[in-house]
């Protein structure tokens, strides 16, 4: 086990290496930079040549790229991620509150999904082709069907005509005051948590069918053992690796992925920031970002596979 987990370790470093490699190849490739998205975009007609070459060696944009590279990797080892191009302020503060946002807004996402997901896969597969099992497929469908911005709008119109009150549209850090923040995001969690959770739903549902057809749960009920015993320590155990999956890949997902959801519920998170980096051609920020939601969807890959062999005795890392 400790081998497994020391090359898991050692492998995180050539695949963010990879991804270093490719985002700062890929901003590159990409016609424009941030000196043409700051000036030709807004008064470029004022700008002469020779300020934007000035501006582009301010910015280290006239170096080659390997001396761009290996500047920027110097920094990621340092831990230092380095300046915005368009704010001039430390990336580390630009991220800081946001990432803390939406870290939140998909914990609470997770949580909502994990609660509505389990439970209801787990009765669907035991009430197979029962008016049960029908609802709870019209429940999963009609959330892969809806998304998640869509029902955050309803969630505000229905608080607004049926209560006459707006959830609050200014974010407020959990630390600073926990009613307000738990006001604000409850509804972005329920709305981004319901489309979530009928993933979850539907591999729970599918996952636990399989099970239940297995010989030795057969064999556990010919021994007259109770129904919940078999399913807490049988099924559910063996069902539940390919849920712990979906779950973990999309709480990763969350962390970035939630820009128009974000818009609605007026929150400035991750994926706003994401869409401003590119939008100013900020490579610097758009690289530490890309870099940050990597290396979350590598550390949750790795923490699920040491769940496997706690959650089923069988798996064994050699």
């Amino acid at each position: 086990m400790t081998k497994f987990i020391v090359r898991r370790l050692l492998l995180m470093i050539p695949t963010l290496l990879g991804v270093a490699v490719l985002i700062f190849l890929l901003l590159r490739i990409v016609p424009g930079d941030v000196v043409e998205a700051r000036y030709v975009g807004g008064q470029g007609q004022f700008v002469s040549v020779e300020q934007m070459a000035m501006e582009r060696a301010k910015l280290g944009l006239d170096q080659p790229l390997w001396k761009q590279f290996v500047a920027w990797m110097g920094g990621l080892v340092r831990l230092d991620l380095g300046i915005s191009m368009w704010t001039g302020a430390p990336i580390t503060e630009e991220i800081k509150l946001r990432f803390a946002l939406s870290l939140q807004l998909a914990v609470m996402a997770t949580i909502v999904a994990t609660v509505l997901a389990i439970p209801l896969g787990i009765v669907a597969a035991l009430k197979q082709d029962t008016w049960i099992d029908y609802g709870v497929r019209v429940f999963s469908i009609a959330g892969l069907a809806m998304p998640s911005f869509w029902l955050g709008i309803v969630f505000i119109l229905g608080l607004l005509i049926i209560f006459e009150w707006l959830p609050p549209m200014v974010y407020t850090p959990f630390w600073v005051d926990p009613w307000q923040n738990m006001l604000q995001l409850v509804w972005p969690a329920l709305a981004v948590g319901y489309r979530y959770s009928a993933v979850a739903t539907r591999m729970t549902r599918s996952a636990m069918l399989e099970v239940l057809r297995e010989d030795y749960i057969r064999t556990a009920r010919a021994k007259g053992l109770w129904t919940k015993l078999i399913l807490a320590r049988h099924a559910l155990k063996n069902a539940i690796l390919p849920v712990l999956t979906v779950i973990a890949l999309e709480f990763a997902f969350l962390l970035g992925g939630l820009v128009v959801t974000e818009q609605v519920f007026n929150l400035n998170g991750l994926g706003l920031l994401f869409v401003e980096a590119i939008a100013r051609r900020d490579y610097t920020l758009t690289q530490a970002l890309v870099m940050l939601v990597a290396t979350v969807f590598i550390v949750v890959n790795f923490t699920v596979d040491l769940l496997y062999a706690w959650l089923d005795p069988r798996i064994r890392f050699r």
